[in-house]
């Protein structure tokens, strides 16, 4: 192995770590894991960009949820049981970034919203679907997942 290979192995194990840290705490955070002892798992990533892992509590590691995060793409969890590998629960984020998309924006048109409240929720969806369609064209990219 290179010098180079090294140092960028070095550089991507950085990232995922401080990446999973960050995602942990996020779920933490938001009691989407609880526990005493929380354990996490890096299952497929682009490195600086995209972030899938699982993550359960050690005494319920049978029950574990499966998160993205990272800067390319909104942070989210969904059960573990939604898909058994990481290119399934990413075509499961980019449906529900696209479902929850199409919620946001019916309730951007609520009439007691105000208008600075109204953008920043059309923002959001924009950028769900963004996310959603990027995500749905890696799904499509055999290669990337094996």
């Amino acid at each position: 192995m290179s010098k180079k290979n090294d140092t960028d192995n070095d550089a991507f194990r950085a990232w995922f770590k401080s990446e999973l840290d960050r995602v942990v705490e996020q779920m933490i955070k938001a009691r989407a894991v609880t526990g005493v002892a929380i354990d996490a798992t890096p299952m497929w990533a682009v490195p600086d960009r995209i972030l899938i892992a699982k993550i359960w509590s050690a005494a319920q590691k049978s029950q574990f949820i499966w998160t993205i995060s990272g800067p390319a793409v909104v942070t989210d969890h969904v059960a573990g049981s939604v898909a058994v590998n990481p290119k399934d629960v990413a075509n499961h984020f980019a449906l529900k970034w696209q479902a929850d998309a199409e919620r946001i924006r019916r309730q951007a048109e609520n009439a007691a919203l105000t208008d600075s409240a109204r953008s920043e929720m059309k923002n959001l969806a924009d950028k769900l679907v963004r996310d959603a369609e990027a995500l749905f064209d890696m799904t499509r990219q055999d290669d990337i997942w094996s």
